[in-house]
C-alpha cells in the first residue's frame, strides 16, 4: 500500500493551528468586527470633524487611523493568537508531536509510526481530512490531526498518498 515518510516542525505544527483558526466562529467574528465596524465607526467620527468642525486635517488623520485599523489589526490579532497557541504546547508536548513519521495506507487501519512507537488508526475513527497547498491533515480527533507537511516528505508522494487516504476516508464514511 502507500506510504510517506516525513519530518514534523515546529512552523507545522503552528499550520495546522492556523488551519483550525480559519474555521473558528470567534476569530471570524473578531476579524469581521475589526474589519468593518471599528473602522466604520472612526471613519463616521472623520466625517463629523470634517462636516461639524471644518477640520480636513483632523478628520483625514482621523480617517486614515480607520482604514489602518481595519487592515492592521486583523494581521495582528492573528498573531497575537498564534503566539499565544505556541506558548501553550510545553517542551514535552512538543517533543512527543514533532519528529520524524512515517504513515501507512492499508485496507482496513491507517499504521502510523512515530518515535513514540507504532500506532494504528481504524478508518472508521478517522473524522476527516484536509489539505492545503503545503500540508495535509488528518483528523483523527475534533482538535487532533496527523499533520503532513510536503516540504519535509522524504519518501512517497504527497498527492498520491493524500489521495488515496482521503479515499479510505470516504469509503469508510460509507
Amino acid at each position: 500500500m502507500a506510504e510517506i515518510q516525513y519530518e514534523v516542525r515546529e512552523s507545522d505544527l503552528m499550520a495546522f493551528n492556523e488551519f483550525q483558526l480559519q474555521y473558528s466562529k470567534e476569530m471570524e467574528q473578531s476579524i469581521r468586527r475589526n474589519q468593518s465596524r471599528v473602522p466604520g465607526l472612526i471613519v463616521f467620527i472623520a466625517l463629523f470633524y470634517w462636516f461639524y468642525y471644518q477640520d480636513v486635517f483632523t478628520s483625514f488623520y482621523i480617517a486614515v487611523i480607520g482604514v489602518l485599523w481595519g487592515l492592521l489589526v486583523p494581521v495582528y490579532i492573528r498573531w497575537n493568537v498564534l503566539n499565544s497557541i505556541k506558548k501553550k504546547y510545553t517542551d514535552s508536548e512538543k517533543e512527543r508531536i514533532l519528529g520524524k513519521y512515517t504513515l501507512r495506507l492499508e485496507p482496513k487501519v491507517l499504521i502510523e509510526i512515530s518515535p513514540q512507537g507504532e500506532n494504528s488508526v481504524q478508518w472508521t475513527e478517522v473524522l476527516r481530512m484536509a489539505a492545503t497547498k503545503k500540508h495535509a491533515f488528518i483528523f483523527v480527533g475534533v482538535n487532533e490531526a496527523l499533520i503532513i507537511p510536503k516540504k519535509t516528505i522524504k519518501k512517497g508522494n504527497f498527492r498520491e498518498f493524500v489521495n488515496k487516504a482521503n479515499e479510505f476516508v470516504e469509503n469508510a464514511a460509507t
